[in-house]
């Protein structure tokens, strides 16, 4: 399960995403790591590393969250 799904709730809020148990956190956690092109078979640690770049970088960002929608609009 994702080490990060938590420092990440204001992207999922702005995505429209509110996981509520656990196989909406593990949708979540695969959808992000799709969207910044981690494997889904990668360490948590090495995910969370790439996305906080994704999070730092406005353009990044902008692109993860608009992925995320749409992610969350095909569920």
């Amino acid at each position: 399960m994702s080490c990060y799904l938590r420092h990440m709730k204001a992207i999922l809020e702005d995505a429209g995403i509110e996981p509520q148990n656990k196989e909406e956190r593990k949708a979540a956690d695969l959808a992000i790591r799709q969207a910044t092109n981690q494997k889904k078979d990668e360490k948590c640690n090495i995910v969370w590393k790439e996305v906080k770049n994704w999070i730092q970088d406005e353009k990044k960002k902008t692109r993860l969250i608009n992925s995320l929608k749409e992610w969350n609009s095909q569920k």
